[in-house]
């Protein structure tokens, strides 16, 4: 998609809309008139061709969240590069296992996403205060048949807008039923670890931050770049969470090796707009999140353009 519209209010969503073997995630921001708040230009937009300077940290204790300043950008890109949610060190495994249910019915996927849910948040809780942002957790909608009643624009198979995430159990019964049941299930363990990766970039501020940034940038190839990092970030979240459980869950044998195989072959070379990252840095950022289980491995922001390509 890659266009971003901005209103007085505006609708974050990060959507991840997969298939077999690869996979494409559109970034967007909709205007349906209400959600989460973004910050609004006042003026033109500055076309910005470069990373802008870094302006300090904020003092502890106080919300990263976009303020006025005389660099519009200045403190967007403190943000994204030097958020505290970096410095927190390993994330605690929640010590869970992984959810028994079986993608055979919308009942059993609704119960696996919902108690692997319940562990994300027990991981990721304490991880948030003590960087000092308030924990919240996200509302959960598991739907068959395009039947969720939202304002999101649910065009994909997995959506994190305004404080929700969406994942449809189409997805998961088709791949039951025809494909892998392995791989199913390392699928969904990906894809809702994935998107909430993307309510821990909004707790934090990244995520309405990144969009800041993406709106004032000079040229569409600049603006995907900064889709991919966003992006490619959430997946590292994912594998945070997963390798601080890994022995618990637990990740290993045959299970990794199809989780690694998941991650390695879900990229964006097929879609034109180029919005997610190429197989090979999914994988990269996936894995490093998964073997250093600390949010430090994910600053995507700050990583040269080809390992975000």
């Amino acid at each position: 998609m890659g266009n971003v519209r901005w209103g007085r209010a505006a609708l974050i969503c990060t959507a991840l809309a997969l298939a077999a073997g690869s996979g494409v995630v559109a970034a967007r921001l909709a205007d349906p008139g209400r959600g989460i708040s973004a910050v609004v230009p006042t003026a033109s937009p500055t076309a910005v061709t470069s990373e802008p300077s870094i302006a300090p940290s904020a003092p502890a204790g106080v919300p990263e969240t976009p303020t006025p300043t005389a660099d519009p950008m200045a403190t967007n890109n403190r943000i994204v590069l030097q958020s505290k949610l970096y410095k927190v060190g390993k994330i605690p495994a929640s010590r869970c296992k992984e959810p028994a249910a079986r993608a055979t019915s919308l009942a059993k996927v609704k119960l696996y996403y919902g108690q692997f849910l319940e562990c994300l948040n027990k991981a990721w809780a304490p991880v948030m205060r003590e960087a000092g942002f308030p924990f919240t957790a996200p509302k959960l909608v598991v739907y068959a048949g395009r039947s969720a009643n939202t304002a999101c624009d649910l065009t994909s198979t997995a959506v994190y807008c305004d404080g929700t995430i969406y994942m449809s159990a189409d997805y998961d019964l088709k791949n039951q039923a025809t494909y892998d049941p392995l791989w199913t299930r390392t699928t969904m363990a990906f894809l809702i670890a994935h998107e909430y990766g993307h309510h821990v970039q909004s707790m934090a501020g990244i995520l309405q931050a990144s969009h800041t940034r993406e709106s004032y940038l000079s040229n569409s190839t600049l603006a995907l770049l900064e889709s991919r990092r966003r992006e490619l970030q959430a997946s590292c979240l994912s594998g945070v969470y997963l390798g601080a459980d890994k022995q618990f869950f637990p990740a290993r044998g045959s299970w990794l090796l199809k989780w690694k195989w998941t991650v390695r072959n879900r990229g964006d070379e097929w879609n034109p707009q180029r919005t997610h990252g190429n197989k090979t840095n999914h994988s990269r950022w996936s894995r490093a999140g998964f073997d250093a289980a600390d949010p430090a491995a994910c600053n995507t922001f700050a990583a040269k353009p080809a390992t975000v390509s």
